[in-house]
């Protein structure tokens, strides 16, 4: 289970990679609706996080890079179940992001989407024309103010009209960007395969401040107050780092080193705590003070996406359990 595990109200929202989207009563763990992707199409997977409205959510779906398979954005009524409205495409792997009346998207064929959020039509599309033989990840994009920010299979950098579609920006760095992009304050955040994080800004893609780190920043970063926080993986000795980095990019303000690396995609905050897990079924929390270790969990599986609500801690492995907890200060 790639994707976040959402709460909305009482419900508990998560797809499995066995090709179900489920709707769980959080406190009690019982299925209150589910859907099976499967009768629409070769599609399996649930890679980006839901986006939730006031009746609705909304995910999208994929079937890897197979040139056979497909995916769809779902408008599910949350209380129900019931399709309100769904968007063929050939993959959704990201998240999906909401501006006004219009939703956006990516595809592993590096084709960016907006749809009306109330009918599910199209209102225009986007490509920068790489390829993706190498079936690469991809990041998902982050919207303000009438701007949608993407990373294209180009290496780019690019600041879209969100309205239109229309290029108003491009930025290609040093090197390629190797997390997703965070938006903050006007401010873009990400950082690059050479062990950089970048600043830009949002209106011109202007590099505002850089910084060195000592190994290459992986999957999404978070913001608390003024630091801002996450991963690095060094492949050649299998260790990953949590980093907490000054907002202004002034220095590292503290790190903490594990064997083997987080496999959760980002740093999950959660009542003080910075909390990741790994393919050992370790989930670790530090304070987000200091960086200070603070309890562990043992679980069965490898450990990819780690939601909260209140009290509740939930926990999905990639081998399709859903774990929760309800803990006051430590399990």
């Amino acid at each position: 289970m790639f994707s976040t595990p959402t709460v909305a109200g009482d419900l508990l929202f998560i797809g499995s990679c066995a090709g179900t989207f489920y709707a769980i009563n959080k406190a009690t763990g019982q299925v209150q609706w589910s859907y099976d992707i499967r009768k629409d199409g070769k599609q399996t997977s649930f890679h980006g996080d839901p986006l939730v409205t006031d009746d609705l959510i909304l995910i999208g779906t994929d079937y890897s890079c197979d040139p056979d398979g497909v995916g769809h954005v779902y408008a599910f009524e949350r209380n129900s179940g019931k399709v309100r409205w769904k968007y063929r495409a050939i993959s959704v792997p990201t998240d999906i992001v909401q501006l006004g009346s219009n939703v956006y998207f990516g595809s592993f064929q590096d084709k960016w989407s907006a749809v009306n959020l109330h009918t599910g039509g199209l209102n225009w599309s986007f490509s920068t024309g790489a390829t993706n033989e190498d079936c690469a990840a991809i990041k998902s994009p982050v919207a303000a103010e009438n701007r949608l920010f993407l990373t294209g299979l180009d290496g780019a950098i690019y600041s879209l009209d969100a309205a239109s579609g229309r290029v108003i920006w491009k930025r290609k760095l040093a090197a390629a960007p190797s997390t997703s992009l965070a938006l903050r304050d006007k401010t873009l955040y990400v950082g690059t395969t050479d062990q950089h994080i970048y600043r830009l800004s949002a209106e011109t893609g202007a590099i505002a401040a850089e910084l060195a780190i000592e190994a290459t920043p992986v999957g999404r970063l978070t913001f608390e107050a003024d630091s801002l926080l996450m991963f690095l993986e060094n492949r050649s000795e299998r260790a990953g780092y949590i980093i907490s980095v000054d907002s202004k990019l002034a220095g590292v303000r503290w790190k903490q080193k594990s064997f083997p690396g987080w496999a959760s995609e980002r740093p999950h905050l959660w009542k003080g705590y910075v909390v990741a897990g790994n393919c050992r079924g370790e989930v670790a929390a530090f304070r987000i003070s200091d960086g200070e270790p603070q309890w562990k969990l043992n679980l069965k599986g490898c450990v990819r996406s780690i939601g909260s609500s209140g009290n509740g801690l939930f926990v999905g492995v990639q081998e399709g359990t859903v774990y929760a907890f309800v803990l006051s200060d430590k399990p």
